[in-house]
C-alpha cells in the first residue's frame, strides 16, 4: 500500500486525486456533482469518481493506504454522512459518503471531514508554525475551518465554524438554502447572489435586464461597474462579507485568513478589497492578514489527501488528528 486517495465533494463538482506516500500527485479526475434525485444517484456519482481516479492512474485499490473525503456539510462524521443538502437541486438526507468510498476500497481506512476544515488542514500544513489561522470559502455557499492554538476545531459532529449560517440580519426575509433567514450565505453565497440581485431590483427599482434565466453569481460579478444593479449588489455583498468575516475574527482571533472558493478566486479584488477596507467597522480585535489561498482550486483536495496521510505525518501531530479520529 503506497498511495493515498483524496476526494473533494463540492456542490458543483466532485474532484478525486491519488498521491504517492511522498505527497506527489499521480493524477486526478473531476466530475459534476450529482444533484439527485435520490441518495443512491448521489452515492453512485461518488463511486464513479473514485473508480475513474483509480483507472486514470492505474493504481489498484489494494495499493491505497488510506482515503480522505472532504465534503460540503452539514455532516455527521461519526456516522459518515452528509446530513442534508442546502445547495443541491434536490433536498437529500443522510447521504452515506464514507460507505460509498469504502465500497470502492475494501479494507481501506476512509476519513471524513467538512470541506472547509480540509482547507484549513492544507493551510496549517503550509503555515510555518502559525497556530491561529482560518480558511474561508466563498463558493456555492460560505464555510470556514479554523485552527486555534495549534488545534483544528472539529465540533460535536464535524461542523465547527459553519460561519455561512451565522445570522447577520435577523429581520431579513432573505432565505438561505438551509431554510434560515438573514444568514451570511443568504446574501453572499454564490447560489444566492442572483436571487439577492433580483430582490434589490424589485424593492429598489433597479433595471433587471441583467437577470436572465441563466444569470449566475459570475454574471453579476462580471457586470459590476457596468450595470447599476450588479454594481449595487456586489457593493452590498462586500459589506455583508466584511460583517461575516468580522464575526469569524471576533470568535476565533486568527492571525491569518486564507480565502478560497470559486467566487473569491475568480473575483479577488471585488471580494477581498471590501473586506479589508470595511472589516475595522465591525471589529474590536486587530484585523488579520486576509489573502487568497496559494493552492487555488486544489486547497480542499490537498487537505483531503493530507487527512488520508495524517497518521504518518509528524507535521500534523498537533492539529487534533493525532488520535486518528475523523475531523
Amino acid at each position: 500500500m503506497s498511495h493515498y486517495l483524496g476526494l473533494d465533494i463540492g456542490a458543483t463538482n466532485l474532484r478525486c486525486a491519488i498521491a504517492t506516500a511522498a505527497g506527489d500527485q499521480v493524477g486526478q479526475v473531476a466530475h459534476p456533482t450529482p444533484q439527485g434525485p435520490t441518495v443512491e444517484a448521489f452515492t453512485d456519482g461518488v463511486e464513479t469518481a473514485v473508480v475513474a481516479a483509480l483507472e486514470e492512474t492505474g493504481v489498484l485499490p489494494a495499493q491505497i493506504a488510506a482515503a480522505g473525503v472532504a465534503s460540503f456539510g452539514p455532516l455527521d462524521v461519526d456516522r459518515g454522512v452528509i446530513t442534508e443538502t442546502a445547495n443541491l437541486a434536490c433536498d437529500l438526507r443522510d447521504i452515506p459518503v464514507r460507505t460509498a468510498v469504502a465500497s470502492c476500497l475494501p479494507d481501506v481506512r476512509v476519513r471524513l471531514c467538512n470541506d472547509a476544515i480540509a482547507g484549513v488542514v492544507a493551510e496549517y500544513d503550509d503555515s510555518n508554525g502559525t497556530e491561529n489561522l482560518a480558511y474561508v470559502t466563498f463558493s456555492s455557499g460560505i464555510g470556514a475551518g479554523v485552527a486555534v492554538d495549534g488545534h483544528i476545531l472539529r465540533g460535536q459532529t464535524g461542523n465547527a465554524a459553519e460561519v455561512g449560517h451565522v445570522t447577520l440580519d435577523p429581520d431579513s426575509a432573505r432565505r438561505c438554502g438551509c431554510g434560515g433567514h438573514g444568514h451570511w450565505e443568504a446574501f453572499a453565497g454564490g447560489e444566492n447572489v442572483p436571487v439577492y440581485a433580483a430582490e434589490l431590483a424589485e424593492t429598489e427599482g433597479f433595471d433587471d435586464t441583467l437577470l436572465t434565466d441563466g444569470c449566475t453569481a459570475a454574471t453579476v460579478f462580471d457586470a459590476c461597474g457596468d450595470d447599476p444593479l450588479a454594481t449595487e449588489t456586489v457593493d452590498r455583498i462586500g459589506d455583508w462579507n466584511a460583517q461575516g468575516m468580522a464575526t469569524l475574527v471576533q470568535a476565533f482571533a486568527p492571525q491569518r485568513v486564507a480565502v478560497g472558493g470559486a467566487v473569491a478566486l475568480n473575483n479577488e479584488r471585488l471580494v477581498l478589497e471590501p473586506i479589508r477596507e470595511r472589516i475595522d467597522r465591525y471589529l474590536m480585535n486587530d484585523p488579520p492578514e486576509i489573502a487568497l489561498t496559494r493552492f487555488g482550486d486544489d486547497v480542499v483536495l490537498r487537505g483531503a489527501l493530507l487527512l488520508a496521510a495524517s497518521e504518518g505525518r509528524p507535521g500534523l501531530s498537533t492539529v487534533a488528528i493525532e488520535k486518528g479520529t475523523d475531523l
